[in-house]
């Protein structure tokens, strides 16, 4: 008698390990929850990776809260993921939880990048996006996790400043404030 079958997708220690865009199944592990502070409804939204490289690998907590404060932001957050898994107009949704309920198993695309934790440093994906799922699939995007207590890498988006290699934008600043405009940096608003 065979006690299981050895399948190589089925194993612990699965992550993904490059931002990007994910086509992902929502896990029935996501829950509903209050948020501690404020006591607001939150979706709890756990992901795994559907296709490509990281088929697989989980996205875990991604919180959409509900902000009492703020309904029509908070209508079109939810109203985003709606529309990502095909939700029809007209569709009348109850509350948070009942929402977090039907959500489960539904598939979508989802675009993530690393975000560090302000509490201990440790850099995580982020959901920075929903959209319907890529038909051409999962596209990592080469950006790795960057190391604890290091800033995320940036692409420089200054073309102005790229065009121009080799010179200090702030050079004609400088010059007028060694030459007798005397500002303390505590006068500075940045």
């Amino acid at each position: 008698m065979t006690l299981f079958v050895v399948d190589s997708q089925n194993v612990f220690g699965k992550s993904v390990a490059e931002a990007g865009s994910y086509n992902v199944k929502i896990l029935s592990d996501s829950e509903y929850k209050k948020t501690q502070q404020t006591q607001e409804d939150m979706a709890v939204l756990n992901y795994e990776v559907v296709d490509g490289k990281y088929a697989g690998g989980k996205i875990l907590y991604d919180n959409l809260v509900w902000k009492n404060d703020n309904v029509e932001m908070s209508v079109k957050r939810f109203n985003t993921v709606l529309a990502a898994i095909g939700v029809p107009d007209g569709t009348k949704i109850e509350s948070v939880q009942q929402l977090v309920q039907a959500l489960k198993g539904k598939q979508l695309n989802i675009t993530v990048d690393w975000e560090q934790n302000e509490f201990n440093g440790r850099w995580n994906l982020k959901v920075k996006g929903y959209h319907k799922i890529d038909e051409e699939g999962s596209k990592p995007n080469g950006v790795e996790r960057p190391s604890e207590h290091q800033e995320k890498p940036r692409t420089n988006n200054n073309t102005f400043q790229d065009s121009l290699p080799g010179t200090d934008p702030f050079a004609e600043a400088k010059s007028i404030a060694n030459g007798g405009i005397n500002i303390s940096d505590d006068d500075l608003p940045f």
